[in-house]
């Protein structure tokens, strides 16, 4: 059989490739969409689609989020606490951007397949 008859997530690997040989120290994180997983029994499926990027992200509430969406995230789950409910909304965003200098955020080559 000729594997490129087949309808492959990654026909072409030289992205990937390129960014690993560029990044040789970097990990690698591989995510998977709710696209990629059926309950049908099967303990893995061939995935349709594939992105490759180098991000930087962070483990927040175990779960990866790349700088936007934990910024996001900061805010949406902090606004509503009652330690921070009477702060102008200076002062609120100013401390979301203290603890956004403070987090720790892991540079990596990332796989996304769904």
């Amino acid at each position: 059989m000729n594997p490129t008859n087949f309808n492959c997530s990654m026909n072409d690997t030289s992205e990937l490739r390129k960014l690993i040989v560029e990044n040789p120290d970097l990990p690698l994180l591989v995510f998977a969409g709710e696209d990629a997983w059926r309950d049908e029994g099967c303990s893995y499926l061939q995935c349709t689609a594939i992105r490759c990027y180098v991000e930087e992200l962070t483990l927040y509430q175990d779960e990866w989020l790349i700088c936007d969406d934990y910024m996001d995230r900061l805010e949406d789950d902090l606004c509503n606490e009652d330690e921070y409910k009477d702060l102008s909304d200076a002062e609120f965003h100013k401390m979301i951007a203290e603890k956004f200098d403070n987090t720790e955020f892991v540079k990596a080559i990332v796989v996304y397949v769904g």
